[in-house]
């Protein structure tokens, strides 16, 4: 496994030096934010090729474009229209980037809310996205992530099953799992088996008090709950069991820091999360 940060934890500044900062410290991937200020679908094929040269010059891999494209289940057809548009604008820029793997998403409501049709009719949207993807040889990855249709991961799989495309699969993210009460650790790993293609890791713990900094509300199958970003191994998420079972696997892919704390500077949260995620990557093989 190789160590890779997401650029969101540097987004109050340009793309260009969130990859420099992260090149400094010592990542080997950047999971680009696809989105303002980083990487809006308006940029051009020559901004592209500029970003893979700055990439290139400073030893890093792009793994994923983070995309916030998708959520088809309640939207209307021009509005899907629209989205399916945008992501392929971001296709269009994985070339010129040389990026395989793009965040996409069939977006909300949770699998406990969603109609039979509305699942459906997302599993038919992200499947025109697949042949898409397919047409530029490139892969999408769904997020499991709260208060979407790919909440856990069996209501991943199902969604999978649907799309019935070899060029969809899952992103990990134990956090996000956590916040849901779902499983994440080695069992998580052998469900998803070759569909898991990615890995988000970040820690995060229970909150009782919704005035400490970095704390967010979030409806969740147990009602709404309160939650704290935390620094990796500060918090509830046990990522070891997790990490242990990707390297068991054969897992030989990116794990992205997605951290949201930010009552640190962005620059020591890097610098300690990688410090602390290597930890585990050595005690896992």
């Amino acid at each position: 496994m190789k160590p890779a940060i997401f650029t969101k934890i540097f987004d109050d500044r340009p793309l260009e030096a969130a990859i420099e900062t992260a090149a400094e410290i010592g990542f080997d991937g950047v999971e680009i934010m696809a989105r303002d200020p980083h990487l809006p679908p308006d940029i051009t094929r020559e901004q592209g090729e500029r970003l893979r040269e700055l990439v290139d010059e400073h030893g890093v891999e792009i793994p994923c474009l983070a995309t916030y494209t998708g959520g088809y289940a309640r939207a209307s057809d021009d509005e899907r229209a629209a989205e399916l548009e945008t992501f392929e604008r971001y296709l269009e820029l994985s070339e010129p980037l040389g990026v395989e793997l793009l965040r996409h998403g069939a977006g909300g409501p949770t699998p406990r809310e969603a109609t039979d049709e509305e699942i459906e009719t997302a599993a038919a949207w992200l499947g025109r996205a697949a042949d898409r993807a397919a047409a530029y040889d490139r892969t999408i990855g769904l997020e499991i992530h709260p208060n979407r249709l790919t909440e856990t991961v069996d209501s991943t799989l199902r969604l999978l099953e649907l799309v019935d495309r070899d060029n969809v699969g899952v992103i990990h993210d134990a956090g996000n799992m956590f916040i849901v009460s779902d499983t994440y650790g080695p069992e998580s790993v052998e469900r998803l088996n070759e569909d898991l293609l990615h890995a988000h890791i970040k820690d995060l713990s229970r909150s009782t008090d919704p005035e400490l900094a970095d704390t967010f509300w979030l409806e969740t199958p147990d009602g709404d709950a309160s939650f704290r970003h935390e620094l990796l191994g500060d918090g509830g998420v046990d990522h070891e069991p997790l990490i242990g079972a990707l390297a068991e696997s054969g897992y030989s892919g990116y794990a992205t820091l997605e951290s949201n704390v930010t009552r640190i500077d962005p620059e020591t949260v890097a610098a300690e999360e990688l410090d602390r995620l290597s930890e585990r990557f050595e005690r896992a093989t």
